[in-house]
């Protein structure tokens, strides 16, 4: 056909009659065809990171699984963009969650370990850039690796690590973690009440980490494989935070991403758990983003590594970078936008577990495309895309290739330096964190003070890790369930095994204190200090030890060595008051005491103690104030109630002291001593017949109470 209204043939469309413009309209229109294609798609106005603590990329459905069920994370990549290959730069906790917020390697940014001190002031991370562009910013995390102490609470205005990092070994686990529904429920709920300002929120959920204890329906449904369990579960969780979003009409202005810090061994290569070696097995993790001008459904093929997730989110986000700020990863905004692939990019990964805390050599990869080299006293080189399993090693079949990641990976080191040069991370970190990074398994059985590096290749040391590290978790059991017989063998084995470090000269120490045998105890609490002098808590249980000996005055003098090793912690100072209160030296007990509150000001217990010096001191106005401090501080133990009110009664501040003893009864009304106390000030208030009754109210709670009994009889009441 032909004519007017015949089909276009000729590529020019100008040329087709009915599809000419007037040459007055062209060059409007011509810039009007330039300005639609060039615009972005709108910004995501909000930006939802979960982080699933040790998830391995193959246990969801959107990665190949089919034995675990993950509707809500298999949704989200479908409606979003998945990495095929994304990867962690180190299988730790914590600094892995340094680099993916920080957009830095581990090298950079300074954290290598879980047992590590604070993040650098001077290292800025993705919270506080967000923050700095108005962003309303929280943080919900679920373990107490990434509590404040770890400096990743900077630029959040509500930052949630409810731990109680100040108790002893014998605290069962789940005192230093939270199940996920907590954290997922505060998220919501902070969601729910902020919705005038661009908002991040960071979830961290921690449920695959070891120990595995899915909740039902879970833990049948996945009895013999908990690990997937917990995989599950945390599904359900990110579908709680997904639908609260669709609810509160956010989820289409919302960025969510959602990845991993680590994967988990799970047996491959021999390794249980996480952190020991870099095979694929803990370094590939999953990646899910889905949000505005993310193509649904796309598979970005390149290699995404941790330090490519802050850049990425803050161009999504339309959030420069500031110019003083340097990141070592690249943005994919662009081809999750439907851009083209960006070029390859090799990919490093390291473990120092083996060399800071036993004494072996440290492990570094390289991963370039298809290969991937590890360098080790006996290098290995995988093809992944032949052989993902890192089953064959390759290092003498293909010399040249080996010889080109090695020269580059050791280009690298080269360029950040040796770590093992470095002091031992532990030596930074607060002395209340020890024990419960402990209690986690995190401070492995070297660690802290290990003098003896023998460069051993990890491969051939995999067998005395097990051992070592089971020794280790069964000793840090039995403490926890109160057998300290039984955990002091577990230590002694490990001194056998020639392993000699703070940590298993502590936790001997401590198996021995908790025998009532102060006279083992003392010379390994001596032997923890030797190799870790900031830990105030072996100072003051080596005085006790001595004390229990009867030599006081060594007792004293460790303490005033521990105030020298540790000048702003206020644990050794209060045990120094404490010891001598008992040794009825009043005036120096309450100069420690003093001494003492400004390095705690949160301590309400420590108030209470000097408060009762005050009191016995007969100096009730001193008294009264610091009770008070206390009960501000902690309202919630009724003994604390109960020393303010004996305090003000004392004082003839008889109104005050009813208050107070009202809440000791409220708070807890089980203690007969606390309904006698309030009896007595109701009966000088002349309210007799309410006294009456709390007198009797005693004697119900403790028929063998004299007090009471004889203020009845007194009364002309029969008891």
């Amino acid at each position: 056909m032909s004519g007017a209204w015949g089909p276009i043939e000729s590529d020019n469309v100008a040329a087709h009659p009915m599809l000419r413009v007037p040459r007055i309209l062209a060059p409007f229109l011509a810039l009007a065809l330039l300005h639609c294609r060039a615009a972005p798609p709108p910004p995501a106005r909000h930006l939802v990171l979960v982080t699933i603590d040790t998830l391995r990329a193959d246990r969801l459905g959107a990665y190949g699984s089919s034995s675990v069920e993950t509707p809500n994370l298999d949704a989200l990549a479908r409606d979003g963009a998945r990495a095929l290959d994304a990867s962690v730069q180190v299988p730790l906790t914590r600094p892995s969650h340094v680099s993916l917020l920080t957009g830095l390697y581990p090298a950079e940014h300074g954290i290598r370990d879980n047992v590590s001190p604070a993040l650098r002031e001077d290292v800025p991370t993705l919270a506080e850039r967000l923050k700095s562009e108005g962003f309303a910013t929280a943080g919900f995390v679920s373990s107490v690796v990434l509590s404040k102490q770890s400096g990743l609470a900077r630029g959040f205005d509500t930052f949630s690590d409810q731990f109680d990092v100040g108790g002893g070994d014998e605290r069962p686990l789940d005192a230093v973690q939270r199940r996920g529904d907590l954290p997922t429920a505060e998220a919501i709920a902070w969601i729910e009440t902020r919705r005038d300002s661009r908002e991040f929120v960071w979830l961290h959920l921690y449920d695959p980490h070891d120990p595995f204890e899915p909740p039902e329906p879970y833990a049948s449904r996945y009895a013999d494989r908990p690990y997937d369990g917990e995989v599950s579960w945390s599904d359900e969780l990110v579908g709680r935070l997904d639908a609260a979003l669709a609810r509160l009409g956010m989820r289409d202005q919302t960025l969510l991403v959602v990845t991993s810090d680590h994967g988990e061994g799970l047996g491959e290569h021999g390794e249980e758990f996480h952190g020991y070696f870099v095979y694929e097995s803990t370094l590939a993790v999953p990646l899910l983003l889905r949000g505005p001008g993310i193509v649904p459904g796309l598979q970005l093929r390149a290699t995404v590594r941790s330090v490519d997730l802050a850049p990425t989110v803050l161009d999504l986000l339309s959030v420069p970078l500031k110019t003083t700020a340097h990141m070592s990863g690249r943005s994919l905004a662009a081809t999750l936008r439907g851009g083209p692939e960006p070029p390859s990019e090799a990919t490093y990964a390291e473990s120092l577990t083996p060399l800071l805390h036993y004494g072996w050599s440290d492990l570094r990869s390289l991963r370039d495309g298809r290969f991937k080299y590890i360098l080790a006293p006996r290098p290995e080189l995988f093809d992944l895309r032949e052989d993902p399993g890192e089953t064959r090693n390759l290092i003498d079949s293909s010399p040249v290739q080996a010889a080109a990641l090695h020269g580059a990976l050791t280009r690298r080191l080269a360029a950040e330096g040796s770590a093992s040069e470095s002091a031992p991370a532990a030596a930074a970190v607060p002395p209340e964190m020890l024990e419960q990074l402990g209690a986690l398994g995190y401070i492995g059985a070297g660690g802290a003070g290990l003098t003896v590096k023998t460069g051993a290749d990890p491969k051939d040391k995999l067998e005395d890790y097990r051992a070592i590290n089971i020794l280790m978790r069964e000793g840090l059991t039995r403490l926890r369930e109160k057998d300290p017989g039984g955990a002091a063998a577990r230590f002694q084995g490990l001194l056998a095994r020639g392993v000699d470090s703070f940590e298993v000269r502590y936790y001997l120490a401590r198996a021995f204190f908790d025998q009532r045998r102060p006279r083992e105890a003392a010379p390994q609490f001596e032997a923890a200090i030797a190799r870790l002098p900031v830990f105030g808590k072996a100072w003051v249980n080596l005085a006790i030890c001595y004390a229990a000996l009867g030599d006081t005055s060594r007792a004293l003098e460790t303490l005033k060595k521990g105030q020298a090793a540790n000048p702003k912690d206020p644990q050794i100072l209060e045990a120094e008051a404490t010891l001598l209160r008992d040794l009825k030296r009043p005036r120096q007990a309450i100069a420690a005491y003093e001494a003492a509150l400004p390095l705690a000001p949160k301590n309400a217990l420590l108030r209470v103690k000097l408060g009762e010096m005050y009191r016995d001191a007969r100096e009730p106005e001193k008294a009264i104030r610091l009770l008070r401090e206390a009960v501000d501080i902690n309202p919630k133990p009724a003994q604390f109630w109960n020393s303010l009110g004996m305090v003000l009664g004392a004082n003839d501040q008889v109104a005050d002291a009813e208050a107070a003893f009202r809440e000791a009864v409220t708070r807890d009304p089980r203690k007969a001593q606390y309904a006698y106390n309030l009896g007595l000030v109701l009966l000088r208030l002349e309210r007799r017949n309410e006294a009456l009754a709390l007198f009797g109210r005693a004697l119900e709670l403790d028929s063998g109470f004299a007090p009471a009994r004889s203020r009845l009889a007194e009364l002309g009441q029969r008891p």
